[in-house]
């Protein structure tokens, strides 16, 4: 079985980018519940980290299903329906999406093994988005309660292919060779060698074995049946309540959003208000300033203009005092002192 895993994941890759036409979503859906899980079973989520899984456990869609000889797992799907997975089965859930209206749909691939699947609404409502795809075929439904089953290259229970036992409605068989209706207790064929047609078979084979939890599986189809349209309503209200939910937190976050813009653009305001103000205050400060340099300019200047006739005054008057320099020099030295001629006795004597 480990050696088979890489090739499982491999052919599940195909299968799902197939069924959603493009890469898968960032976050899967919830596509069901488990309700029994016995024996040997794992289930692989998209980074093929494998997990055990217990009663109450959610699966999405993405993920794929290893069951063992003694495995069996039942899930409850979230459009009503109901899954049972049989033992020595390896399957994936490639896309789900459940939410009541017309662009739900439910995807699966099936490598080996088989399961029981009664459709809840999305067969009734969208049956042309509900398929199983197999290596040879891809099987359509039109409310139904049928078995799709893969017989692998070299397994001695039967001739490799793929085949569908219909319990309840009918099933499409297709592949690129043709297609094939197949009605309750018939069972269909797809061969995996050669280039025929798919074909209903006379009988059904003897591997489509019942579980011991058959009974329980086949009472599904009624309670499934009975509640469908209900649970189809309940989630389109779930739905419906989830988004208006989301759409009033969408509108609290624009509010809230809004008010912070509201509040930073009046702070905005309020700071540049400040600015102006201080730069209204640095500027009268600076006026004032110049005013005052003017003042003391000014009373400087008026000042001078105050000492300049006194010093014109006392330089008139100094000049009127002084005698003129050429009377100066004319008296000579010692003239106007009250002295006579030197030694003029001396020469008469």
């Amino acid at each position: 079985m480990r050696r088979l895993l890489p090739t499982l994941f491999l052919l599940l890759t195909c299968f799902g980018a197939l069924a959603q036409g493009g890469p898968s979503a960032a976050t899967p859906n919830l596509a069901g519940k488990v309700e029994l899980v016995e024996g040997d079973v794992t289930v692989y989520d998209k980074a093929k980290k494998p997990r055990r899984v217990a009663v109450g456990d959610k699966v999405h869609e993405g993920e794929g299903i290893v069951t063992g000889q003694d495995g069996e797992l039942h899930l409850a799907m979230e459009d009503g329906g109901f899954i049972a997975v049989r033992p020595n089965t390896k399957m994936g859930i490639t896309a789900y999406r459940a939410e009541g209206d017309e662009q739900d749909k439910s995807f699966f691939s099936l490598l080996q093994g088989t399961f029981r699947s009664v459709t809840g609404w999305i067969g009734k409502f969208n049956p042309r988005s509900y398929q199983v795809r197999t290596p040879t075929a891809t099987i359509g439904v039109r409310g139904t309660d049928h078995e799709p089953l893969v017989i692998a290259e070299g397994s001695r229970e039967g001739e490799p292919g793929s085949y569908d036992k219909v319990n309840v409605g009918a099933t499409t068989l297709k592949t690129q060779h043709g297609s094939v209706e197949v009605r309750p207790n018939q069972a269909g064929f797809a061969p995996l060698r050669g280039r025929p047609q798919p074909r209903v078979l006379a009988q059904v084979p003897a591997f489509f074995r019942a579980t011991r939890h058959e009974p329980v599986i086949a009472a599904r189809h009624e309670a499934v049946s009975r509640a469908i349209d209900q649970r189809r309503d309940e989630r389109k209200k779930f739905i419906k309540e989830q988004k208006s939910q989301l759409d009033r937190q969408k509108a609290e976050r624009q509010q809230a959003l809004q008010e912070r813009r509201k509040e930073q653009e009046l702070q905005r305001q309020r700071q540049g208000e400040e600015r102006r103000k201080q730069g209204e205050a640095q500027r009268e400060q600076r006026r004032q300033e110049q005013m005052h340099q003017r003042e003391e300019r000014e009373k400087r200047q008026a000042e001078g203009k105050e000492r300049r006739p006194r010093f014109e005054e006392r330089q008139e008057k100094g000049r009127q005092e002084r005698p003129p320099r050429s009377q100066e020099r004319d008296q000579g030295p010692g003239q106007g002192q009250g002295h006579g001629p030197r030694g003029g006795g001396r020469g008469r004597d």
